[in-house]
C-alpha cells in the first residue's frame, strides 16, 4: 500500500492538515489504498508528508469522523470496508476548523442542535428510539473495551437527526461533525465524562423532554468550550515556558 505526495503538496493555499486529509481521500479514490486495508503508522505518514505528528493526528480524526477510516486500539488506521468519499473535498476541507473558528462553530452547532433534537422527539419513531440506544449501547461497550469513543459518540449525534426525518438535518450533522472533532479531540475529554454526557443527551430524547433535550445540548457544549479553552491554553503556556527557557 502507498501513498502518493503529490508535487503540490505544501504550497498550496490551504492548512497543512487540508492538504494531508486531500492526499489521503485521493489515494482511497485512485486505488492506491484498498477498503479494509491499513494505513501507514503515523510515523511512516509525518515522514512520507514531512509535517508534524498534530497535523497527522487532526487529519487522521478527521477522516474518522468523515467515516471514511476507522480506528483500531493500539494497531492503528484502517479505510473501512464501506464508506462514501465526498464528490467534491473543497467546500469540506476548507472548513476543517482552526482555533480562531472553534468557537463560532460550536456556538452554530448549538443552535442547530437544540431545534434538532427537538424535531427528533417530536418526530421519532419506534425503530429511531432503538436505533439512538443501540448507539448508547455500543458507545459504553467501546469505553469498557478502553476504545477511543469519537466514532461512537458521533453516532449518537447522527442518530438523532436521523430521527427528525429531515434529509438536510441529517447532511448538516454529518457534514459539521467532522469539523467540530477535529480540533475537539484536542479538548482530552475523559472517555468517562464524554460518555455521561452522550448518555444524558440520548436519555432526554428517550424520555421525550425537550426543555431537557436543549438543557443537554447546552450542557455538552459548554463543557466542550470549557475543556478546549483549558487544555489549549495549557499548551500554550507551555510552549512559551519552553521557548523561555531556550533562550536563556
Amino acid at each position: 500500500m502507498a501513498i502518493s505526495t503529490s508535487r503540490s503538496f505544501g504550497k498550496r493555499n490551504k492548512t497543512i492538515t487540508q492538504q494531508i486529509i486531500e492526499e489521503i481521500t485521493s489515494s482511497i479514490r485512485e486505488g492506491e489504498i484498498s477498503p479494509g486495508e491499513k494505513l501507514p503508522s503515523e510515523k511512516e505518514l509525518r515522514e512520507r508528508f514531512a509535517v508534524g505528528r498534530s497535523s497527522i493526528r487532526e487529519a487522521l480524526h478527521a477522516l474518522v469522523a468523515l467515516g471514511i477510516l476507522e480506528s483500531h486500539a493500539g494497531k492503528g488506521y484502517y479505510v473501512r470496508d464501506s464508506y462514501e468519499l465526498p464528490i467534491d473535498n473543497s467546500v469540506l476541507f476548507d472548513l476543517v476548523v482552526e482555533e480562531e473558528d472553534f468557537f463560532d462553530m460550536v456556538e452554530l452547532r448549538e443552535i442547530l442542535e437544540k431545534q434538532i433534537g427537538v424535531m427528533a422527539i417530536q418526530r421519532a419513531t419506534e425503530e429511531d428510539i432503538k436505533k439512538v440506544k443501540l448507539a448508547v449501547k455500543e458507545m459504553e461497550e467501546a469505553r469498557d473495551r478502553g476504545e477511543e469513543l469519537i466514532n461512537y459518540t458521533t453516532q449518537v449525534h447522527v442518530e438523532l437527526a436521523r430521527a427528525t426525518h429531515n434529509s438536510m438535518a441529517v447532511r448538516v450533522m454529518e457534514l459539521l461533525l467532522p469539523l467540530i472533532v477535529s480540533k475537539a479531540k484536542q479538548a482530552h475529554i475523559p472517555p468517562e465524562k464524554d460518555c455521561r454526557e452522550h448518555k444524558r443527551l440520548a436519555r432526554a430524547f428517550v424520555v421525550g423532554d425537550t426543555g431537557k433535550m436543549k438543557e443537554e445540548v447546552s450542557a455538552h457544549l459548554d463543557y466542550l468550550r470549557e475543556r478546549f479553552t483549558q487544555v489549549h491554553g495549557e499548551e500554550t503556556q507551555e510552549g512559551s515556558t519552553k521557548t523561555h527557557g531556550d533562550s536563556e
